[in-house]
């Protein structure tokens, strides 16, 4: 029947069965002619084309209209060697976009050696565009009784047209139509050119065939293609001049503004993370200048304020500077800003805050610079709860974690039922970190440490001048109770325990606690506030504990004094501990408790238990002052005179104390004035401006030459210890127990300055001991004291710091260890861009060769990080740049657990892959293909959602089938549901939703409520973002590694 003659690649008529069936049967001549040649096809039949003799491939010149306009073309036609670098580049292509697998490379590997044996010819036609595609068949005469036949129709010669496509081909048996066929095909093949050499030359160089790339160049490549975008940023030149005349130009500082203008437009949002003293802030003002004419919010503390305006004025940059406590401020000034800058972002790490709400409003939909050297403090929703200053929970465009809140969730779901401080806590935590360091802090923060910028910038360093200081570990400076002193100390933290703390937190001792049920958790929170600072003042001096009891005795005396005579009590009801102790000075914070506006609870509302515990905490209290009274001495303090005279270190020209407490600083600059006289100042949140000015014309060296010196010793609270350059000095004594060694570095970051003239520092730390214990070892007798302390805390431990809750025995070691080691780099790569930026600017031919690796590049060494075997593949897509590792199972590494495997020296020779390894790369690459999916395919109505943001989406969806809301209410209503999917809703306004919302039967007025809520902007979508995963997805390369034990 005629139809047998026609193959369409349907269902047993497909043209490669046809193919393999008349090749195996004694064909001795195969004449291929085709517009394009694809070698896939060539995989699909080479084993049916092993007893041909003879193979002949025309190919035509397949080049688009661009190539063809380009190409200099001679009589008409492109030269011989233009024709076969097309070819090349075609052969390129395909292999990119080809399968993987043994069987390809086989059927290449035969592919090639027939051609250099002569049984396969290639040659291309260039004299015409040529568009046919014949296939002629000569049998074997001694075998075969008929001559051949010729098949034609729309097929190429790939995978796609022999199996795949829908296609139209024809086989005609007669001879005349055999031999016509031939005869034309002679024709075109007289005027054709041989591209053998090319196409071999193509595979065998510009494929992922090659099996001459080292584990060396695999290395590199992987460096290459990891930094891609980053390798020159270091020698872009920035469109104008970002520094004033007398600044050093440092190439870390400029890089860091190039990289960061990248992320901005990216991700809407960076975090500017060096370490304390490497120019965050000049950093940040080249970079608002380096951003154009839109319209600049910088939000800083209030002690930075002043500096922030002189910064911008030197810079010659236009922004309004804010003080943080004025958010209220911005959002009713309504100016539309393009850019927020936040300094000291950390403070705003916590999100169940007022001040975190307020804030987010303000960032949002604009592009935000998180501007802190202490992003992460101790948990995971420290930067999570900043990162969404600027991204949606449940849509983000960060690449690879499109679902923010599901990523934290499950990282905080593997740290469930591990004791806090095990070792399998601490491994699981740092895990954790290495993954969000990958995953996310590497995409959005630039972070280096001084080892870094030393070791990466040494040139650019040499070339300045510019050597920073050595820091080691802290020294003691110990003191000692005698036996009278310790007794009273050992009463007086039991007291302190035994305090029940009634009079700041009134609420806990209602008849009816439901009544203000909402208040609770800041009532608790207050009485742990306050035992904080009984401690604080405890450790910090015996002259600022006296005048804590004080306070607390007035204080206390003046609430039962109302509650008797008035019948009844204010309570402040804008108190929130986390913002207070955000806010700085403790000081300051005490005055906001005793403002007692606001909340009028009645005497009868209380249960008799609360004026029991008012009275009993005021005889306490009472009684401790009576006991203190009677101490005469204050060891600290004599210890530290004698320190001062007798430690050589302690006797640099210019020091600075620090101290939490200001009555502490007063006390000391007065004890202090008979050695140092007018030379020593007291600094707190109470002093005034001039003062200000005149400690930096003293401690900063900028100001030198003003010739107005008046200080030698400045003794401060920490409200010195953010903003400012006090680097004339290199001597620094922590007066008080840092009980977050974090705050430690804050502090040295005012000396440890970029340009100090200094090349050690020096850092003294105070510890408590007893005269009674002189039998046990010194730091025996430490430890002892600093457990007393922890164990008064308990769990109102974090009152006292925003550090974790650690060991005494830990935190000894933390302020006793060496400094110079720095906190934990956000970009450990820095070493691997520092490896590849090496061989671009040393040995350019090595960098082209790399440069120019195929895609899909492979290797293969010997490893002893594996057991057996392994390969590891590294894929991108768009901006996603991920590598997946298979051995026994398949799993995602980071960059930084690639490029340890991969590293290697130059003269390493390359293991051929094992037979194991197209299993792993085709494993591999599925599972990027999985994780993709599973992050890009999200229904929002499944993304985990708060229990708060979930009550108010059932809501909304409850009362979008409400039939009495108007069109433009559905409208207002669908924008609200989006925004809380989304997770654009900062927590605090959800749970006040939640709150009211119990007050609401009927949808109508609910509804009100809510849309009353929500500050308006949270109903327009954010700026579009550029999704960073959008593009062809591409496999870079691979590696096979091989157990070697040695």
């Amino acid at each position: 029947m005629n139809d047998l003659k026609f193959f369409t690649n349907m269902p047993e008529r497909d043209l490669y069965s046809r193919f393999s069936t008349i090749l195996r049967n004694h064909t001795q001549f195969f004449d291929i002619l085709v517009g394009y040649f694809r070698t896939s096809g060539f995989f699909r039949l080479y084993s049916a084309m092993k007893d041909i003799e003879e193979i002949r491939v025309l190919v035509g010149l397949n080049v688009d209209r661009k190539t063809v306009e380009i190409i200099d073309r001679v009589n008409g036609q492109p030269t011989i060697k233009q024709a076969t670098e097309v070819f090349s580049d075609a052969i390129e292509a395909e292999f990119e976009a080809a399968p993987t697998s043994a069987d390809v490379e086989k059927g290449v590997r035969y592919f090639i050696e027939w051609l250099k044996t002569g049984k396969l010819q290639l040659r291309m036609y260039v004299e015409a565009p040529l568009h046919a595609k014949v296939y002629i068949m000569r049998k074997d005469p001694n075998h075969a009784d008929y001559y051949g036949s010729v098949i034609t129709g729309s097929s190429n010669f790939s995978e796609a047209g022999l199996v795949n496509n829908l296609e139209f081909n024809v086989e005609l048996r007669d001879r005349a139509d055999v031999t016509f066929a031939l005869e034309r095909f002679e024709e075109l093949w007289q005027h054709s050119v041989p591209v053998e050499e090319a196409y071999v030359q193509a595979i065998e160089k510009r494929t992922w065939l090659r099996s001459d790339i080292t584990p060396y160049e695999i290395y590199l490549k992987t460096l290459y293609e990891f930094f891609r975008e980053e390798i020159n940023a270091d020698k872009e030149l920035l469109a104008q001049n970002l520094l004033p005349d007398h600044y050093m130009r440092l190439q870390y500082q400029l890089d860091a503004v190039v990289q960061a203008k990248k992320i901005l437009e990216a991700y809407g949002g960076v975090f500017i993370s060096d370490v304390v003293g490497l120019g965050k802030t000049y950093i940040c003002a080249m970079l608002a200048k380096s951003l154009g004419k839109g319209k600049k919010l910088i939000i800083c503390p209030p002690v930075l304020v002043s500096y922030w305006e002189e910064v911008l004025l030197e810079f010659d940059t236009a922004a309004k500077v804010v003080s943080l406590g004025k958010l209220d401020s911005i959002l009713n000034g309504h100016i539309n800003y393009e850019y927020v800058f936040v300094d000291e972002a950390h403070r705003f790490r916590n999100a169940d805050t007022a001040g975190f709400s307020k804030l987010h409003e303000i960032c949002y939909g604009r592009k935000v610079i998180l501007i802190s050297a202490t992003p992460i403090n101790n948990y995971t929703s420290d930067i999570e709860n900043q990162i969404y200053l600027f991204q949606p929970k449940h849509n983000s465009n960060i690449v690879g974690t499109k679902n923010l809140a599901r990523f934290f969730a499950t990282l905080n779901k593997r740290l469930k039922g591990l004791e806090k401080g095990s070792p399998d806590f601490l491994a699981q935590s740092r895990a954790n970190s290495e993954i969000i360091r990958d995953k996310l802090i590497r995409h959005i923060m630039i972070r280096r440490t001084r080892r870094e910028i030393e070791e990466y910038y040494h040139e650019d360093l040499q070339k300045q001048g510019l050597v920073f200081p050595k820091l080691g570990a802290p020294e003691q400076i110990v003191y000692v109770f005698d036996e009278k002193t310790d007794k009273i100390f050992g009463e007086t933290i039991a007291a302190i325990k035994e305090f029940k703390y009634a009079r700041y937190k009134p609420l806990t001792y209602l008849k009816n606690a439901k009544k203000y049920a909402a208040m609770m958790t800041a009532q608790h929170n207050m009485g742990g506030f306050m035992k904080g600072i009984l401690v604080k003042r405890l450790e910090s001096s015996f002259y600022a504990f006296r005048m804590t009891l004080s306070r607390f005795i007035e204080s206390y005396e003046r609430f039962i004094e109302m509650y008797k005579n008035t019948g009844g009590v204010w309570i402040s009801k804008s108190v929130d501990v986390y913002d207070l102790l955000d806010a700085g000075e403790i000081d300051q914070l005490m005055k906001m408790v005793e403002d007692e506006k606001g909340l009028r609870i009645e005497s009868g509302e209380f249960s008799p238990n609360f004026i029991i515990d008012l009275t009993k905490d005021l005889a306490k209290l009472k009684l401790l002052r009576d006991l203190w009274n009677t101490i005469e001495g204050d060891p600290k303090l004599d210890a530290f005179k004698e320190a001062l005279a007798r430690n050589e270190k302690l006797g640099g020209k210019k020091k600075i104390i620090f101290t939490e407490s200001r009555e502490t600083a007063e006390y000391l600059a007065k004890e202090l004035e008979a050695q140092y006289g007018t030379r020593v100042i007291a600094y707190s949140g109470q002093s005034g401006a001039k003062q200000k000015a005149d400690i930096e014309d003293s401690f900063n060296p900028k100001y030198a030459d003003r010739q107005h010196d008046l200080y030698d010793v400045l003794i401060t609270t920490d409200i010195l210890a953010e903003g400012i350059n006090l680097h004339r000095s290199n001597l620094l004594i922590n007066y008080d127990l840092p009980w977050n060694p974090t705050r430690i570095m804050q502090r040295v970051g005012r000396i440890n300055r970029v340009g100090t003239e200094h090349e050690q520092i020096y850092v003294f730390n105070f510890f408590p001991t007893a005269q009674s214990d002189a039998h046990m070892p010194l730091k025996d007798r430490i430890l002892e004291k600093l457990q007393a302390f922890h164990d008064t805390l308990g769990d109102d431990y974090q009152y006292l710091s925003d550090a974790e809750i650690v060991s005494s025995q830990k935190l000894f070691e933390d302020l006793t260890a060496r400094m110079d080691g720095e906190e934990e780099s956000g970009s450990p790569e820095l070493r691997y861009l520092a490896v590849i930026r090496q061989i671009r600017d040393q040995d350019a031919t090595l960098f082209e060769r790399i440069k120019r690796l195929p895609k899909k590049s492979k290797t293969g060494r010997y490893s002893t990080r594996v057991k057996e075997k392994a390969t590891i593949t590294f894929i991108r897509k768009g901006a996603l740049k991920d590598f997946y590792m298979t051995g026994k199972e398949t799993k995602q590494i980071s960059f930084i657990e690639a490029a340890q495997y991969l590293e290697c020296l130059p003269e390493e020779s390359r293991l051929d892959v094992g037979s194991a390894y197209y299993d792993h790369y085709e494993r591999n690459n599925e599972a990027f293909d999985q994780a993709l999916v599973q992050d890009e395919v999200i229904e929002s109505a499944k993304a985990p959602l708060g229990r708060n943001d979930a009550t108010i989406v059932k809501f909304l969806r409850a009362a979008g089938r409400d039939p009495s809301l108007t069109e433009d209410q559905e409208a207002t209503l669908s924008r609200m549901l989006k925004a809380f999917e989304n997770g654009d809703i900062p927590q605090n306004i959800s749970k006040n939703i939640v709150k009211g919302l119990t007050a609401y039967k009927d949808i109508p007025p609910a509804y009100f409520f809510v849309a009353g809520e929500i500050p308006e902007q949270y109903l327009y979508e954010r700026k579009d973002a550029i999704r960073q995963t959008s593009g062809e997805k591409q496999v870079i390369l691979s590696c096979y590694l091989k157990e070697n034990a040695k």
